[in-house]
């Protein structure tokens, strides 16, 4: 019998570049998703053997898709696409060739290289959003610690009864449209689509989702909150933006930025399920 592989090869599509001091203090964007990967791995090897080969290990290697630097490659077990100050909708705009061939090259990973897990945060989540068939639109601007909504697939696949999942928001634009054989899992107060699946076998399950699997049955993950985003962030996003945002949305944020957050005991936990490793 075979032992289960523990080693993962995840690549990043990097999008943007943290703020300055976000940047100075916690890292660029593959050291702040490296922790999000790495924490919410922890508890999961500790119920593991500790004999050294049932440790799960992870290798995470980044790709600047702004300068369209991607994977030569895809032997890799899943891709993450980064949150961005972009427009996502805006890729046939001059200037934003890179958001029109991040889209085309995750249409084709998520079509053609259907073993290759793929995970979308923020701007990730509408870029496969708009990849995939979906839309993407201007919103209500949402910021800070929030509790979302799960309905009841969420609820299977975050493994939350309570339904309610925390999140760190930082977003204008939603997704109102899910992409066909996609299924919406997380609202909030503001926008009905905070998150989406797709299984491997959609094609054959028609609208519904399948009433029993695994988390490995899911392709695709997408959340328009930061799992990766910790208050300390926040904090400092909030500050950096404080005139784009106005004085009031930001009051608003850094009053509710120490809140409870799931990111890592949850959707962190639910990313490494879907990849196997349980």
């Amino acid at each position: 019998m075979c032992e289960p592989r523990t080693h993962r090869r995840i690549a990043l599509l990097i999008c943007d570049v943290p703020v300055d001091a976000i940047r100075e203090k916690h890292g660029d964007y593959t050291r702040i998703f490296g922790t999000l990967l790495e924490e919410s791995l922890q508890p999961i090897n500790h119920t593991r053997s500790l004999a050294v080969d049932s440790q799960a290990t992870f290798t995470l290697e980044p790709f600047d898709v702004h300068a369209q630097i991607y994977p030569t490659d895809d032997e890799y077990d899943a891709m993450i696409i980064t949150e961005a100050a972009a427009t996502a909708y805006e890729y046939d705009q001059p200037g934003k060739e890179w958001i029109k061939k991040l889209i085309e090259y995750v249409r084709y990973v998520a079509t053609e290289k259907s073993q290759i897990k793929i995970f979308g945060v923020c701007f990730g989540h509408q870029v496969i959003a708009l990849a995939m068939g979906g839309t993407c639109v201007r919103n209500t601007r949402e910021v800070s610690a929030t509790k979302l909504r799960l309905n009841e697939l969420g609820k299977r696949v975050y493994g939350v009864e309570s339904g309610v999942l925390n999140l760190h928001l930082m977003n204008r634009d939603h997704v109102p449209t899910e992409p066909p054989s996609f299924h919406i899992i997380v609202s909030s107060n503001h926008s009905p689509n905070h998150g989406m699946v797709r299984f491997s076998q959609s094609e054959s399950l028609g609208d519904a989702p399948p009433l029993d699997f695994r988390l490995t049955d899911i392709h695709i993950l997408t959340s328009q909150g930061h799992p990766e985003f910790t208050e300390s962030i926040m904090r400092m996003l909030l500050s950096a933006r404080r005139e784009l945002l106005g004085t009031e949305v930001v009051d608003d944020g850094q009053s509710r930025a120490g809140n409870q957050n799931d990111g890592i005991t949850v959707v962190g936990k639910a990313i490494w399920g879907i990849m196997g490793v349980e």
